[in-house]
């Protein structure tokens, strides 16, 4: 496929997205200039940050700093993956998107993530097997190769290394006191 038929079928929500020196609305507004008011409140309610803008001084049109320096870590994640919801790419890459969180906040935004993208085919790459249980398949790799594939529940009870990853995990959790 040639560069801009990709760039036009698939949307990046990375862990760094960039949030520009603007209002919530004017980084909405990136993804589709035409986008109503109803729909950037559609987006905002679906990723959790309606009340929270509704809760600002200006609304939509509240200033968030350079790279959203006014708002937390899991509001950047929620306003960028709004934008690319907006968007409405067919194909939708989440690239650590609660990285930099803590964990209660990440799995919690992880959580969301995935509700607000039921529908479309998106890939989410994460180190967290918090809300895997809610995807279609899970692929592990290793050293850049696939060593394991398959439902989240078969792989989490089988000998391979998502096993591994899960229980590495669940003693971890239980040792800052998550879930």
């Amino acid at each position: 496929m040639d560069g801009d038929d990709v760039r036009r079928l698939v949307g990046l929500c990375a862990q760094d997205a960039h949030l520009f020196d603007s209002s919530v609305r004017e980084n909405l507004l990136l993804a589709r200039k035409d986008a109503t008011e109803s729909a950037l409140r559609d987006v905002l309610g679906r990723v959790r940050l309606l009340d929270w803008v509704d809760g600002l001084p200006d609304g939509l049109d509240t200033l968030i700093g350079e790279h959203g320096a006014r708002m937390s870590g899991g509001q950047r994640q929620r306003l960028a993956l709004a934008r690319a919801l907006l968007a409405d790419f067919p194909v939708l890459v989440l690239d650590e998107p609660a990285e930099h969180l803590d964990l209660a906040t990440a799995d919690a935004l992880t959580a969301d993530l995935l509700a607000a993208t039921e529908g479309r085919t998106t890939l989410l790459i994460t180190h967290r097997l918090a809300g895997l249980e809610a995807v279609d398949e899970v692929i592990v790799l290793d050293g850049g190769c696939v060593v394991e594939r398959g439902a989240y529940g078969e792989l989490v009870r089988g000998e391979g290394a998502l096993r591994g990853m899960f229980e590495r995990e669940s003693r971890a959790e239980r040792l800052v006191g998550v879930r």
